[in-house]
């Protein structure tokens, strides 16, 4: 008789119920949704072509071996997290007002701009994603859009957690490297890291400290590849063994 009622159930659906009851029906009346994630577009080389395809191949190398542990279990869920995702919020808050604001992020783009190592095409393919990931993950571009701190590891937490986000999220990583490759030798140099950290906000000698840390085969250059994964590393990372929490700088500490 159960069988019977449930069977019959599903063919009339929850709204056979009345509009009462229909959101308390169980989720296995619901159809399974299917959702296709579209790589994002990522900027072109300096002749404007053929180099597209390897940046989103490096993206996405880049991408599966920093969340080759993070699919196991629910992530952002330790005061070490936390704490890393309050010094990223700390950088972005750029005028140290408690929130990051579109300002904030514009501005700190506009950092990496005036470096003067993209190329016209990738300033403008950077200034567009910039905007992309603000409204996929804050909402309008407007400057009464303020996320504090709070409000920025809740939305992280959830972005660490849902695999699609997380390939999105950091897809700026590429033109931060780009930015300052100042001779363009798809390499970076423990003197261009510094001008990273500069644009960030911080100190030489903090650049030196995270360059050595994260730089594991020892060789005096990030590649891209290295840069990319260790930048997406650190934030879906709890293991606190792991160099990747220097790749933002000293972490704030708790009051």
């Amino acid at each position: 008789m159960a069988g019977n009622a449930f069977l019959l159930l599903r063919q009339l659906g929850p709204r056979a119920l009345g509009s009462q009851w229909a959101s308390r029906t169980p989720s296995l009346l619901a159809k399974p949704t299917v959702t296709r994630v579209v790589a994002a577009r990522t900027f072109k080389d300096d002749a404007g072509t053929g180099r597209a395809s390897a940046a989103r191949n490096v993206e996405t190398d880049s991408a599966s071996s920093s969340d080759s542990d993070s699919d196991r279990k629910e992530r952002g869920t330790t005061d070490f997290w936390r704490q890393k995702m309050r010094t990223v919020h700390s950088i972005f808050d750029l005028n140290k007002d408690g929130v990051i604001s579109w300002d904030d992020f514009n501005m700190l783009g506009d950092r990496f701009i005036e470096l003067g190592h993209l190329t016209p095409e990738q300033e403008i393919e950077f200034r567009n994603t910039l905007k992309s990931i603000w409204e996929e993950q804050w909402g309008p571009a407007d400057p009464y859009n303020l996320i504090n701190a709070y409000q920025y590891l809740d939305n992280m937490h959830h972005v660490v957690n849902d695999k699609s986000l997380k390939k999105k999220a950091h897809r700026f990583l590429p033109f931060l490297f780009k930015a300052v490759d100042k001779d363009k030798s798809g390499e970076i140099s423990v003197e261009e890291y510094k001008l990273f950290f500069r644009c960030l906000g911080l100190r030489d000698e903090e650049a030196v400290v995270a360059f050595r840390a994260i730089d594991y085969n020892n060789d005096d250059r990030l590649s891209i590849k290295e840069f990319i994964k260790v930048g997406r590393e650190f934030f879906s990372s709890e293991d606190e063994r792991k160099p990747s929490k220097h790749f933002w700088g000293p972490l704030v500490q708790d009051h």
